[in-house]
């Protein structure tokens, strides 16, 4: 897929996104109003969807790096890195990001924002103490080129909106069943209270695989627009080899921000399961498809 492509699938996928979260959120309060015989409920939730849209869309990327723990660096603090930073910029023709430190030990990185003008990199110590030089600057080429592929748009207002999915489902089912506990003569149709605890117990894992399905297609081509970028890919392959074999899982993420690091930031159980699950493609496949350039 060309890089022309993939930015315009992302602006689609956008709409989507916001589109299917307004409806999950609006129907869940819906759902919630219903039940405690209070319509206002339904209109909140169509409020707090569309608040959260353009929250997701302004600031989520503050609201990325602020949950990373990232403190900002620039030319005098940190001018090897920051060289770097600017130099693949420069090559991928977009503005210098702002670049940001996590403390957490883990070995990885990730970038955020909602356009090349407005785009936020973060490296965690400790993917400045294991890579090398070119490693770190495969990383980094890899974390611009969603920057230049506009990835970053969707990635940032996934972890925001479906963040957002969980509270809300959460809140619901609280309300609910504390609504019909309080409520001996209640009468509504036990097909609609079913029908209602279906869409709450759905909507984490839609959310979910709306993460998984923005995730591993843009991994690959990001991959493949950092060798591009630094004209050699053995770099890459030995940073994704190292991070994905790193024993440090990272400490400052949440599922809802898991699909933004450039490595899986935890292990789970099972090797076809966490696949199944995961919001990245294997290491082999990504390495295969590096050599096969």
């Amino acid at each position: 897929m060309s890089v022309y492509k993939q930015q315009r699938n992302n602006i689609f996928k956008t709409w989507v996104l916001i589109f299917i979260f307004i409806f999950l959120i609006s129907i869940v309060c819906y759902g919630v109003g219903f039940i405690t015989k209070n319509p206002l409920i339904g209109y909140f939730g169509f409020a707090i969807s569309i608040g959260q849209s353009f929250i997701g869309y302004f600031f989520g990327g503050s609201l990325a790096i602020s949950s990373a723990g990232g403190v900002q660096i620039d030319q005098k603090t940190e001018p090897e890195i920051y060289n770097i930073v600017e130099n693949l910029s420069k090559i991928a023709g977009i503005p210098i990001p702002k670049i940001f430190i996590s403390p957490d030990p883990s070995a990885n990185a990730f970038a955020c924002g909602r356009d090349p003008k407005h785009a936020n990199i973060c490296l965690n110590q400790g993917i400045l103490e294991l890579l090398d030089k070119n490693e770190l600057e495969g990383v980094i080429a890899h974390e611009l080129s969603h920057i230049k592929n506009r990835d970053i748009l969707i990635m940032t207002l996934t972890m925001v909106l479906t963040s957002v999915i969980t509270l809300i489902t959460d809140i619901a089912f609280r309300s609910m069943f504390f609504s019909r506990n309080s409520d001996d003569n209640d009468n509504k149709s036990p097909i609609i209270f079913i029908l209602y605890i279906v869409v709450l117990m759905i909507s984490p894992i839609i959310s979910a695989v709306i993460s998984m399905a923005v995730s591993r297609e843009r991994e690959f081509l990001a991959d493949a627009t950092a060798i591009t970028l630094t004209r050699y890919p053995g770099g890459l392959i030995s940073a994704l080899e190292k991070l994905y074999k790193s024993p440090i899982p990272t400490e400052h993420f949440s599922a809802s921000t898991s699909h933004f690091y450039i490595s899986p930031p935890k292990k789970t159980f099972g090797e076809k399961v966490s696949h199944l699950f995961s919001t990245h493609p294997k290491i082999e496949e990504r390495i295969l498809a590096l050599r096969e350039m």
